[in-house]
């Protein structure tokens, strides 16, 4: 029994060990699958993932985005050019009087200031976007091959070339020679394979980087442009003469108007007014001045059209000016036909009195009378309290002395009213990084339009007849005037002249 007894837990505990083993086998089979089908979606998502990252770029560096962002910016411009973007919000909508869809359109549109508006920003962001992505795309590529050429013309290299010429010469030094006629700078040989000797010269390289210069000063233009828009003061503000302000009123995001503190005083010292006979303004100036916070006068200046006037990055300049409701004074000359002339300004009401006694009392200026301009009603009271009434004109001064044909007869000189200038107010930071931005466009374009890029190659191989020589020329850009200079290149090779 004791030996059957023991070939029983034998049996079992081996039947024990392999129903563990079967069952770890079946667990690592498990945790395998698992895991592997785990790597197998993350490898999905991540595939996914760059085929979409992938298709981004590809469109970011695609010319045809450029084309159409510049297509949907210039008609942004055309649509500013439409719509008036220097009045207010407020002003826009009394001008169009819209209701329903258009006046949800021309509100989401923000068509009352196009070029602060989200759209046309976002179209410069993606420009600009645009720009960076063919940029990172292509430089670095270039700039590698421009610092590390390939200046060795193999026969793998000159099968890929389209410029390219086969000549024989009889000796090594007339090889040479000719190579040197082919180009001034291939005078000393780079190197020397199998007894092959190899030329090379990169001309112009830096007309290579116009385009990428172009496309820098696009950038610094544009986020300078954004950032001058956003932070710069463009305002207006009217001054009565004798009268200073700090505040003034600017024109904010999306054409809200805004109270701006300029943190320190502008003032009108005096305002004059010229105009033609028939009183349309000629010329008009400001005599401006400006203090600090101290009220001490750091500035004056006599402000006119077409001449501003600057003061910490603010320019003031003269833009209009307002008649003010005030006490007016008219100008008026008296005279009689012996020696007496008087000259005098007047309130009206106010009277002056002439040497019989009699009295002139200026009452009323009418500013167009009968189509014959500005005009000035006057009375002349007499010692026994009569009066008389009769008006003068500015355009005609000989006007009373030959119709009145009194004693004494008067002369309109004009009216001294009073003004308030009006002055637009402007300060633009970042002006000079705009300016730097154009200046490095202007020398971009010059290298993309008048630099032409080459590489020239040539390679002496001895032969057993003689020397063969192997020039050949590669264009980057205006390869018609490559192959042109190529052309006459090859020659001068063949008569043995120098080319420059």
């Amino acid at each position: 029994m004791s030996v059957i007894a023991f070939l029983f837990d034998s049996i079992t505990h081996k039947m024990n060990a392999r129903v563990k083993s079967t069952c770890i086998v079946i667990f690592t089979s498990e945790t395998y699958v698992a895991r592997r089908t785990s790597l197998n979606e993350e490898r999905l998502v991540n595939s996914r993932s760059r085929k979409i990252i992938d298709a981004l770029w590809r469109l970011f560096i695609s010319l045809k985005l450029t084309f159409v962002l510049l297509v949907f910016i210039s008609l942004g411009a055309v649509l500013g050019m439409f719509f008036d973007q220097t009045i207010s919000y407020e002003e826009f909508y009394q001008n169009h009087s819209a209701t329903g869809f258009t006046s949800w359109f021309l509100s989401f549109f923000e068509l009352y200031d196009t070029f602060h508006s989200w759209w046309f920003s976002c179209a410069l962001l993606l420009l600009a976007a645009n720009l960076i992505a063919c940029s990172i795309e292509r430089l670095p590529r270039i700039y590698f091959d421009a610092i590390r050429p390939r200046p060795f013309l193999t026969d793998r290299r000159l099968s890929g070339l389209k410029l390219k010429a086969h000549l024989q010469f009889s000796s090594l030094s007339e090889a040479q020679a000719r190579v040197r006629s082919f180009h001034k700078s291939l005078k000393q040989p780079i190197g020397t394979i199998n007894g092959s000797e190899f030329y090379f010269f990169d001309s112009k390289v830096v007309g290579r980087f116009g385009v990428y210069i172009v496309h820098i000063a696009l950038l610094i233009i544009m986020f300078s442009s954004i950032y001058a828009t956003q932070n710069g003061v463009d305002g207006h503000v009217l001054i009565e003469e004798g009268k200073k302000t700090r505040f003034i009123t600017a024109k904010g995001a999306g054409g809200v108007s805004y109270t701006h503190d300029l943190g320190f005083y502008i003032g009108c010292n005096d305002f004059r007014l010229q105009t033609f006979v028939d009183n349309s303004p000629m010329e008009y100036e400001s005599d401006l001045f400006i203090d600090n916070e101290d009220l001490d006068r750091v500035i004056q200046k006599t402000v006119r059209v077409n001449e501003p006037l600057s003061f910490q990055g603010y320019t003031f300049y003269q833009s209009s000016f307002k008649p003010i409701v005030s006490e007016k004074k008219v100008e008026i000359e008296v005279a009689d036909q012996h020696h007496y002339k008087k000259r005098v300004n007047l309130r009206l009401g106010e009277a002056l009195s002439l040497p019989n006694g009699d009295k002139i009392i200026p009452e009323k200026i009418y500013e167009d009378f009968a189509g014959l301009g500005q005009a000035l009603r006057l009375q002349q009271k007499s010692p026994d309290d009569s009066a008389t009434y009769f008006h003068i004109f500015r355009r005609y001064p000989d006007f009373d002395r030959v119709v009145r044909n009194d004693i004494y007869f008067v002369n309109f000189l004009g009216a001294d009213q009073q003004y308030a200038t009006g002055l637009s107010i402007g300060n633009v930071p970042g002006i000079a990084l705009i300016f730097g931005g154009f200046v490095i466009l202007l020398l971009g374009l010059y290298l993309c339009f008048f630099v032409s890029p080459v590489r020239f190659f040539a390679r002496i191989d001895a032969k057993d007849s003689g020397y063969q020589v192997i020039v050949a020329a590669q264009g980057f850009r205006h390869l018609t005037a490559v192959e042109e200079d190529y052309l006459k290149r090859i020659k001068t090779l063949n008569k043995g002249k120098q080319y420059g």
